[in-house]
């Protein structure tokens, strides 16, 4: 059971989200050239919480930390998000 207690230890270690501060959280905004309001939309929250994220407030949770770390690490990601890319084919069928 050793084994699996240290893989799972492993991947706990991996899983790890970084503690956004104001200023990663400002970095990340420019990195992906967005204003509070547009990063409020990415985030699923509003523009008041993305200031007080900015201003060191408050600070984000552990999901919209996970969030972060993903559009951090693959930008590309949003477009995907958006349905941009997506080829025909791959496109779900509309209604």
């Amino acid at each position: 059971m050793n084994n699996d207690k240290s893989a799972i230890q492993v991947i706990a270690g991996a899983a790890r989200c970084p503690e956004y501060s104001p200023s990663m959280v400002k970095a990340l905004m420019k990195k992906l050239e967005t204003n509070e309001k547009a990063f409020a939309l990415l985030m699923n929250v509003t523009p008041s919480t993305v200031r007080l994220w900015t201003t060191g407030a408050a600070r984000p949770c552990g999901m919209a930390r996970r969030l972060m770390q993903i559009y951090e690490t693959g930008p590309e990601v949003i477009s995907k998000i958006a349905g941009e890319g997506v080829s025909e084919e791959r496109r779900p069928p509309s209604g």
